[in-house]
């Protein structure tokens, strides 16, 4: 996580500005046991305005049931679920 705050600052010194809401990330695998916790980071995080969660239709755990209840936390980021 510092690692991406880092990075947001250094981005925002380039651009001239704040970063704060300006990026959207794409989680592949976001239905995972790996995938899952990092969604709930990178949806807390107030430098993403938009989280995509993909992954396979054979996975365990539906990608729009990761984004459903991602999206009921109190943030800014809009999550959206995709299966491949």
């Amino acid at each position: 996580m510092a690692c991406f705050t880092n990075c947001a600052s250094g981005v925002a010194k380039l651009l001239g500005g704040s970063t704060t809401g300006s990026f959207k990330v794409c989680i592949c695998g976001g239905a995972g046991g790996i995938g899952q916790p990092l969604c709930l980071l990178m949806a807390s995080n107030p430098h993403v305005s938009e989280l995509c969660v993909f992954d396979l239709t054979i996975a365990m755990v539906p990608a729009e049931g990761v984004a459903t209840d991602l999206s009921h936390l109190e943030k800014k980021s809009r999550v959206k679920g995709y299966a491949l």
